[in-house]
C-alpha cells in the first residue's frame, strides 16, 4: 500500500511537473521601453561682430560668435568729424526657431566741460546737455553678410540716436517677428542659421550710396576698406559745439521660442516711417513765386499752412487785411534753406504792389498734424535774420503742443546774403491725437525779418 502510494504522489508530481512546463508551448513576445526622458529645448541666441572704422578693420569692436557680456559695437574716444564707422552683426539662435527683436537705448549724451573753441558756439555744459547724439548719425540695413550696403537691402532705421529721445529713452526694433522679418517673409528666424544686420555712423551727415548686388553675400570680395561700403559720411557742416562730448548707448537682442508661439510680436511692434515729414510744404514751395520781383504774399490758408495776425487789428493805418498773409521770397534776398522758396514771418499787407512800406505784419503760422498718444516725434528747421536788419527785427518762437520748442531771441544780420541757421532736434512726445506746429514772429513788427525754411516734424517712435 506504501508503494501504491508513492508511485501514485510521483504520478501527480510529474503530471504537476508537465503542467508547468506546458506553457512554453505558446507565442509570446517583450517589448521594453528603458530610460524615458523629457529634456528641454534651448534657445541661445549667440552674436559675432565684424567692424570696420574709416575703412579699416578694427578688432576692438569685433568678435567671433559668442555670448555677449562685455562686447562693444561701437567704443571709439578720439572722434572727429567726418569719422566713418561700419558693422556686420550676425545673429544665430541654435536649433530652434525664433523670433527676434532689438532694444537701443540712449543711456548718456553729455557736455564734458567747455574748452575755448566750443564755448564761443555753446553755453551748455554737463550730463545730459551733450550734442554728439544729435550729430551722429546711423543707418541699419538687412544686410547678407558682406559688410557692405547694396541696393537691394532693406534699410531698417535712419538717424541720429538723438531720435530716441532723452537720455534713458529707448526705442525697440523688431527684426522678426509674427508680422515681421526685414530679411523676408514675416516669421521667425530658422534654427542653426545665420543673418545679417548692417549698421554704419557718421560723424555728420550720412547718407546711403548703395553698391549694385553682387549675389555673393559673405563671399563677397567687397568690405568697407576696398570700396565705399555703400555708405557716404560728411562731417564738413559741423562747428565746435560737440568738442570733448560723450554719448553712451545699449544694444540688445532677445531670442523667443517660435513654437507654440504663433502670435508673438515685439514689444513696441508698431508701423511709422521715421524719414516722412509730417509737416506739408515745410519748404514753402508752394504757391509758386512768379512776380518777377521775386516775392509775394498769398492769403490764409496757403500750401498746408494757416496764418495769423500776431497782433490785434492796429487803428493807424487802416487797411489791414482781415486773413493775414503768407510772404514767400524765391531768391530776392538770397538763397533758401531747401528747394527755391522761404518764408519771412514779418510779412506784408499789400506784397510788391500795395503803397505801404514797414506796416505792422508779424504773423503766426501753424500745422495741425494727426499725432499719435504717447509716440516720440522730433522737430527741425532752418532760421534766418533778414540781411541788412537789427536784432529787434529777427526773433522766432517756435511751438509743439503749446510748448516753447525755442526761441531765439533777437538775432542781427548787417550783411548782404542769408546766413541760414539750424535749428533742432526738439524731442517731443505727444499727449494728443493732433498736435499744432507753430512758428511765431516776435520781432518788431515792420513787415521785415524773421525768415524759416525747411520745417521738419518726424516721427521717432510709436506705441503698440
Amino acid at each position: 500500500m506504501k508503494r501504491i502510494l508513492l508511485s501514485l504522489a510521483i504520478v501527480t508530481l510529474a503530471g504537476s511537473v508537465a503542467a508547468l512546463g506546458s506553457t512554453g508551448a505558446f507565442f509570446s513576445d517583450t517589448e521594453t521601453s528603458l530610460g524615458n526622458t523629457f529634456t528641454a529645448g534651448a534657445i541661445d541666441l549667440k552674436i559675432d561682430n565684424t567692424s570696420y572704422y574709416n575703412g579699416a578693420a578694427t578688432s576692438g569692436t569685433s568678435w567671433d560668435l559668442r555670448d555677449l557680456t562685455i562686447e562693444k559695437f561701437f567704443n571709439f574716444l578720439d572722434l572727429k568729424p567726418g569719422d566713418l564707422g561700419e558693422d556686420t552683426i550676425s545673429l544665430h539662435v541654435n536649433t530652434n526657431d525664433a523670433y527676434v527683436c532689438a532694444n537701443v537705448k540712449l543711456t548718456s549724451n553729455d557736455d564734458n566741460g567747455l574748452n575755448e573753441p566750443e564755448a564761443l558756439v555753446d553755453t551748455t555744459d554737463g550730463p545730459g546737455n551733450g550734442e554728439l547724439a544729435q550729430n551722429v548719425n546711423f543707418i541699419w540695413w538687412a544686410d547678407d553678410g558682406d559688410n557692405v550696403l547694396e541696393s537691394d537691402e532693406t534699410v531698417i532705421s535712419q538717424g541720429p540716436l538723438s531720435n530716441i529721445g532723452a537720455v534713458g529713452d529707448s526705442v525697440n526694433v523688431t527684426l522678426a517677428d509674427t508680422n515681421t522679418n526685414i530679411w523676408g517673409s514675416p516669421g521667425p528666424l530658422p534654427g542653426n542659421t545665420d543673418k545679417f544686420i548692417g549698421k554704419a555712423w557718421c560723424f555728420g551727415t550720412i547718407a546711403s550710396a548703395a553698391l549694385a548686388q553682387d549675389s555673393l553675400g559673405p563671399a563677397s570680395p567687397r568690405t568697407p576698406a576696398n570700396s565705399t561700403g555703400g555708405i557716404s559720411c560728411n562731417g564738413s557742416g559741423l562747428n565746435n559745439s560737440t568738442q570733448t562730448d560723450s554719448l553712451t548707448a545699449d544694444v540688445t537682442f532677445t531670442a523667443t521660442q517660435a513654437r507654440n508661439n504663433s502670435d508673438f510680436v515685439c514689444a513696441g511692434n508698431c508701423a511709422f516711417d521715421s524719414t516722412a515729414n509730417l509737416v506739408v510744404d515745410g519748404g514753402f514751395e508752394n504757391p509758386e513765386v512768379t512776380s518777377g520781383d521775386k516775392w509775394d504774399i498769398f492769403p490764409s490758408p496757403a500750401g498746408g499752412w494757416n496764418v495769423l495776425w500776431r497782433d490785434p487789428p492796429p487803428g493807424s493805418p487802416p487797411g489791414r487785411p482781415a486773413t493775414a498773409n503768407i510772404e514767400l521770397h524765391e531768391g530776392v534776398l538770397g538763397a533758401a534753406a531747401e528747394g527755391d522758396q522761404y518764408t519771412e514771418l514779418d510779412s506784408d499787407w499789400n506784397g510788391h504792389v500795395g503803397p505801404l512800406n514797414n506796416e505792422p505784419a508779424s504773423t503766426v503760422i501753424y500745422q495741425d498734424i494727426p499725432t499719435q498718444i504717447g509716440a516720440a516725434y522730433s522737430l527741425t528747421y532752418q532760421f534766418a535774420a533778414r540781411p541788412s536788419t537789427v536784432a529787434a527785427n529777427n526773433r522766432l518762437e517756435s511751438r509743439l503742443g503749446g510748448i516753447v520748442m525755442d526761441d531765439t531771441g533777437g538775432v542781427a544780420d548787417p550783411n548782404a546774403g542769408i546766413t541760414w541757421i539750424a535749428k533742432g532736434p526738439f524731442p517731443f512726445v505727444a499727449t494728443t491725437t493732433t498736435t499744432r506746429v507753430q512758428f511765431t514772429d516776435l520781432g518788431t513788427a515792420d513787415s521785415l525779418g524773421t525768415f524759416l525754411d525747411d520745417v521738419k516734424l518726424s516721427q521717432t517712435s510709436c506705441v503698440n
